[in-house]
């Protein structure tokens, strides 16, 4: 058993993680409810775009424009949305497992990485990259994903990339964030979240729209949004997965190191007493021996 120094020794450096990991709790908490708060707000106007994208996919061909059509040449490209930061559990590690299998399929593929922990992950690994994007704040903004946006949407009317998908990390509740994967580009025929199956809502419906200038022209300026918005939502789902699993992590840490202590003071207590007893026989023994003696 150890010695009672250093059983207090060790409560103490519990005790100072237990300070650290309460702290990154609360904050990872504040940061957890902006980020929900606006993953879950922006989730109308995704599904009202895609309404109004079924919406013009019903009434006009939709093989007109380029993103609805695939074509053989180039390179399937995956966007791997990670942290930049970590301590949030295995939230990464899912996410590049996932990232291993669609490397599996699509051999010459390659990945667009977002957040330090993909790079880092993509170096060990050796897996073929063609861009990367770090240090994104919290609180996403539209503006800061036109750059990756505006990648995809010109690589992919050049012919350089053949397919486009998103893999990240999707925002069920606070305990719960599952991988999702996404495909962007072509814009998909058969996906739960694309505008194709809403066709079938809207001709029901029997609706019928004005559309000016036409219908041509709006579908090319809603397709751009929809690709922006696609990427932009993904990033809030990310985002608000992310600090999410890091409170839980935090918070089942603060729970381990006050069990810890507790074990601790336990065998602290146990140590004490039995120095204490160890103590006493001692004395006795002493007083005993003397008695003999006389």
């Amino acid at each position: 058993m150890s010695s009672a120094r250093q059983i207090k020794q060790k409560i103490k450096t519990a005790k100072n993680i237990s300070k650290i990991t309460k702290a990154m709790e609360m904050v990872s908490a504040s940061k957890m409810r902006r980020a929900q708060i606006q993953a879950l707000a922006t989730r109308p106007y995704t599904r009202a775009l895609q309404e109004s994208l079924s919406t013009l996919a019903s009434t006009i061909k939709t093989n007109i424009h380029p993103f609805l059509v695939s074509h053989p040449s180039g390179v399937d490209v995956a966007i791997i949305i990670s942290t930049d930061k970590g301590l949030c559990g295995g939230l990464n590690l899912n996410l590049f497992k996932s990232t291993i299998e669609w490397q599996k399929k699509h051999r010459s593929g390659k990945l667009i990485l977002v957040g330090k922990k993909a790079v880092v992950f993509a170096k060990m690994y050796g897996l073929n990259t063609y861009a990367q994007f770090t240090d994104f704040p919290d609180i996403i903004r539209t503006s800061e994903i036109l750059p990756i946006a505006t990648i995809i949407s010109k690589e992919y009317l050049n012919e350089s990339f053949k397919s486009v998908s998103i893999i990240y990390m999707d925002f069920i509740s606070t305990l719960v964030q599952r991988v999702k994967t996404i495909n962007l580009l072509p814009l998909p025929k058969n996906d739960e979240t694309n505008y194709s199956e809403l066709v079938l809502v809207n001709t029901k419906s029997k609706i019928e729209y004005i559309f000016e200038p036409s219908p041509e022209a709006i579908l090319d300026d809603l397709l751009n949004y929809y690709l922006e918005n696609t990427l932009y939502q993904s990033f809030l789902e990310a985002k608000a997965s992310e600090h999410s699993a890091r409170m839980v992590a935090m918070k089942n840490a603060s729970d381990n190191a006050g069990e810890l202590m507790s074990e601790l003071q336990l065998q602290f207590n146990k140590s004490r007493q039995a120095g204490i007893t160890s103590e006493l026989l001692d004395i006795t023994t002493a007083v005993l021996a003397q008695r003999i003696d006389n």
